[in-house]
């Protein structure tokens, strides 16, 4: 298959997952083209896009013959279908989580019109639009894997999606006893080694718009023997303790026992390969 895919920008979750999946489609035969609206593209907004990405995308499709035009968010496709559809029969779109607040209703709107062309990597967004194809993200296994290393950290990312602020983080590490180790402005490639490897416990409290949670799955995958997180985005379906009040989070930590959540994740088989095998799966079925 030729497939052109569409992101917003190359940095954050969404970026790791195209560049994985990318990867793996590749390594199937397919022939993989990625653009990104922001970075590649030059379109910073929305309302900048109605027109242009349009124009933009035709102009790829005209040259490549593209058998499937897959776009990353609801904003990416809404141009695709506004003022006119174009790839109507070919055009697949992945939700990796739930819009807040006013825009809540226009990935609604675009959802319905994708019907059975909608991929989405979450159980909430399953269960609003019923016609979707669910395929939840991966995590690779070669990249994030266990090292002879001491874990003696209290390990925590720094990111926007975070409910718990640094300075709450900070007061918990000294009340528990552990030293803190933050992730931040660590590179991707050295996560396992600099950051996951060096945990004895680790911390998410993402928001409730999240979507899948990669660092989760990193943690598990890595060997993080004690995870804390709560039941937000994908997080109810991970076998690790949950917490939903920050206050009892003393308690939880010092009553949260060791377990191999690599083990969890090989017997599901939550890899980016069979994500990818799924993908085009989806794509054959609904084309």
């Amino acid at each position: 298959m030729k497939i052109l895919i569409i992101l917003k920008k190359w940095g954050g979750g969404v970026g790791t997952v195209i560049k994985n999946v990318q990867k793996e489609l590749q390594l199937d035969g397919h022939q993989v083209k990625t653009i990104s609206r922001e970075d590649d593209l030059n379109i910073s907004s929305l309302v900048k896009s109605i027109f242009l990405l349009g124009k933009k995308i035709k102009i790829l499709e005209n040259k490549n013959k593209f058998n499937i035009i897959y776009t990353q968010d609801w904003s990416l496709a809404f141009p695709l279908f506004f003022p006119y559809p174009l790839f109507i029969k070919k055009h697949f779109c992945m939700f990796h989580g739930t819009e807040p607040g006013k825009l809540k209703w226009m990935q609604g709107l675009i959802g319905r019109l994708l019907g059975k062309r909608l991929i989405v990597a979450d159980s909430i967004n399953k269960k609003r639009f019923k016609k979707s194809n669910f395929n939840p993200n991966g995590v690779n296994l070669e990249e994030f894997f266990p090292l002879k290393k001491q874990r003696k950290f209290l390990g925590w990312i720094k990111k926007g999606s975070e409910i718990i602020q640094e300075g709450e983080i900070k007061k918990l590490s000294k009340i528990v006893n552990i030293p803190l180790l933050i992730a931040q402005n660590i590179k991707r490639e050295e996560m396992n080694e600099k950051f996951y490897n060096k945990l004895k416990l680790f911390l998410s409290f993402p928001i409730r718009k999240a979507g899948c949670q990669l660092s989760y799955m990193e943690a598990m995958a890595a060997g993080v023997p004690k995870i804390i997180g709560n039941k937000n985005g994908e997080g109810w379906k991970y076998p690790f303790e949950k917490e939903e009040n920050f206050l009892n989070l003393i308690e939880a930590i010092k009553d949260s026992k060791e377990r191999n959540y690599r083990r969890w994740l090989e017997k599901n088989d939550l890899t980016w390969k069979k994500h990818s095998e799924k993908l085009i799966q989806i794509f054959k079925q609904h084309l």
